[in-house]
């Protein structure tokens, strides 16, 4: 998963995300939730292919030939801004097909990682379990900064975890940007490095590192080391973004092309 790095670290060792003791309901106008019309999925390809060239220098025809082939396997999670109909915040989501190949394992099996696909499963006691692969996340750059600064960056990953335990997912595979790790780490979000695996320049990114994360180790790891983030992250406790437990629905984003 390679993005920009949606937040700075602040205070002692913490991000300063936003502030947790004074909450207020959500405006309304951004909302969390699983594209599942056509216009929901360009609007979230339409932001992933800005940010991705802006950031990485990924052409049209570099994402096509990356992400292309998946398509029909794409699932996206995106806040929208219902003012302009427009995202703010994505991440794709790829499943697997009948053989269970995703577009992590294929890339971390080949060069420069060349990693035993079964034996990380395995490591991470996933193997012979369901897993997706979480591909790309990309944040609008108007919302990396500011008071609300890492609001729409939590948003997603509580649409990525409550999506995905509706869906019967147990894990999650990924290339993520270190620095975007070194961030989701102190989020409280347990990824975990594949044996054997390194810090290497993967598609733009000079730095990133195959990871996967056990869903079930979430919650724990979330009261445990950021208690102050575990309700936004693991409830949608959100202070500007509507996060609707229907718009999350295991059947929202899927198409009778794709894959369960």
């Amino acid at each position: 998963m390679r993005t920009t790095q949606p937040a700075t670290a602040a205070g002692p060792g913490r991000p300063q995300l936003f502030g947790t003791s004074d909450r207020q309901p959500p405006a309304g106008r951004l909302r969390l939730a699983v594209a599942d019309t056509a216009a929901e999925v360009a609007a979230a390809q339409a932001l992933e292919a800005q940010v991705f060239l802006d950031s990485f220098d990924n052409t049209p025809d570099v994402m096509e030939q990356e992400y292309g082939h998946y398509t029909d396997r794409s699932r996206y999670v995106v806040v929208l801004d219902d003012a302009d109909r427009s995202a703010v915040g994505m991440m794709r989501l790829i499943v697997p097909d009948a053989t269970g190949e995703l577009k992590t394992l294929t890339d971390v099996a080949g060069p420069p990682w060349q990693l035993s696909v079964p034996d990380s499963l395995r490591s991470a006691g996933l193997a012979d379990r369901p897993v997706w692969d979480v591909a790309t996340l990309a944040v609008a750059r108007r919302h990396r900064s500011g008071a609300g600064r890492g609001e729409v960056t939590l948003a997603l990953c509580h649409g990525l975890y409550r999506y995905s335990r509706a869906c019967g997912v147990e894990g999650w595979v990924t290339v993520l940007d270190d620095r975007v790790l070194r961030l989701l780490r102190m989020l409280g979000v347990p990824w975990t490095v594949m044996p054997g695996a390194d810090s290497r320049y993967y598609l733009g990114s000079p730095a990133s590192t195959p990871c996967v994360c056990l869903l079930d180790a979430i919650p724990a790891n979330m009261r445990a080391r950021r208690p102050d983030v575990a309700p936004a992250m693991l409830d949608g406790d959100l202070c500007s973004i509507s996060a609707d437990p229907a718009d999350l629905h295991p059947g929202r984003g899927v198409s009778p092309t794709r894959v369960p």
